[in-house]
């Protein structure tokens, strides 16, 4: 299925926020606490604003999404690359390939050719979600770094992947180096 991506508008926020809540249910009630399983509309609208939100449609319908947080959007960047963040996709077409797909044109149509990112980072539970870590090793992610949230318990998990290996150094995961 050949979608169309676009970046989001602010007009797209209540729809965006619609698919966000949906999508993240699921994951907030494993007890993770993530921006995405406690947006508003407020949230979602500075995200908008703030970052390059991306929209995946099928014929016109909004079925997946994803965030690209740039280094210098926050005085204290997760890394020096671009952070992806925020995705999702409609629970009717979950388990369909869409979200696998969308992200790989992502980094095909927008981090390599307009951002020339050598790599990309991500992050997940590495505890709480019974799947999703596994799933991106298996899609050629590999882990950066750990953490233990004392307050939920849950291990975050920061992963990469290298889009462009000659132009790829490792030290720039860091976001002081």
């Amino acid at each position: 299925m050949k979608g169309t991506i676009r970046i989001a508008t602010r007009k797209d926020a209540p729809a965006l926020l619609e698919l966000i809540q949906t999508a993240f249910k699921e994951v907030k009630e494993y007890g993770i606490d993530w921006p995405s399983t406690n947006a508003t509309l407020q949230m979602v609208t500075e995200n908008i604003e703030r970052s390059v939100a991306l929209l995946y449609e099928l014929n016109g319908e909004l079925v997946s999404t994803i965030t690209i947080r740039l280094p210098w959007e926050s005085e204290e960047p997760v890394s020096r690359y671009p952070f992806l963040w925020w995705f999702a996709t409609a629970d009717t077409y979950r388990g369909k390939g869409i979200g696998k797909q969308f992200l790989r044109r992502v980094e095909e149509e927008y981090l390599i050719p307009i951002y020339k990112a050598p790599a990309y980072m991500i992050g997940t539970s590495g505890k709480k979600h019974p799947w999703l870590l596994d799933m991106y090793l298996r899609n050629g992610y590999q882990v950066h770094g750990k953490h233990l949230d004392e307050a939920t318990q849950d291990i975050g998990v920061s992963l990469y992947k290298v889009l462009i290996p000659e132009k790829f150094e490792r030290k720039l995961l860091n976001p002081s180096a």
